[in-house]
């Protein structure tokens, strides 16, 4: 089997889930994914169950398989897990952090910016939360923190989606590239301090969002009971 189609499959169809192009609570199938993407299915049985372990497809045996509802609560366990990480490289990110460092940031900034300025889809999305990915990444590599990088790459699927679901709405799109923009400034006059407890309002934000977009999208959040 080729293995390069299990992996671009996977990547596609996790890509769609993240964009919301497969909704929270879709029915999907082998079948439904491979015709999708156009491939047999046994890279599209892989990319469900690996997505499964990821917590972004709920899997009933012998019965159904579902785009797994966004749960409020394990966004704010994810939301603590990033949060304590971030916050905790502060020091060191100050100390070992570059001109290059601060360039690249300003430039993910401006990539961001661009790309919100763009109509809203699915490939815009996701390359937008990809540059706010890549502007806090600069932080794990100037501190050497790439198992913490991986984590929040590919472990805080809850939290990912809310984040791009916020940044559909253009306020909240706007305040996160004016924010970016600002901790960069700190950086450069060697603030920590207020860096730091910017930052913490910065990554803060999602917890009062993720009260109101569960009041507008009720159907792509778990139910109370079941938000465990």
């Amino acid at each position: 089997m080729d293995i390069s189609l299990n992996q671009q499959t996977y990547e596609q169809f996790k890509r769609d889930i993240m964009t919301f192009a497969f909704k929270p609570g879709e029915l999907v199938s082998a079948q439904k994914v491979a015709e999708h993407y156009n491939v047999s299915r046994t890279p599209a049985r892989e990319a469900l169950v690996r997505l499964q372990d990821e917590g972004m497809v709920d899997i009933y045996p012998q019965s159904r398989s579902v785009i797994s509802r966004i749960k409020t609560v394990r966004i704010r366990q994810e939301w603590f897990v990033r949060r304590s990480l971030e916050l905790g490289m502060v020091d060191r990110f100050f100390d070992n952090v570059s001109e290059h460092d601060m360039m690249e940031m300003r430039k993910a900034a401006l990539e961001m910016e661009k790309l919100g300025m763009e109509p809203r889809t699915h490939t815009t999305s996701y390359e937008y939360i990809c540059c706010d990915d890549r502007f806090h990444a600069i932080m794990y590599r100037a501190t050497g923190e790439g198992l913490a990088a991986r984590i929040i790459e590919n472990m805080l699927p809850n939290y990912r989606r809310m984040r791009i679901l916020v940044d559909f709405e253009d306020a909240n799109k706007d305040r996160t590239v004016n924010e970016h923009k600002h901790l960069v400034t700190l950086i450069e006059r060697r603030e920590k301090e207020a860096y730091r407890e910017f930052l913490t309002m910065h990554l803060g934000h999602i917890l009062s969002d993720v009260e109101e977009l569960r009041a507008d999208f009720p159907d792509m959040f778990e139910s109370e009971n079941e938000d465990i």
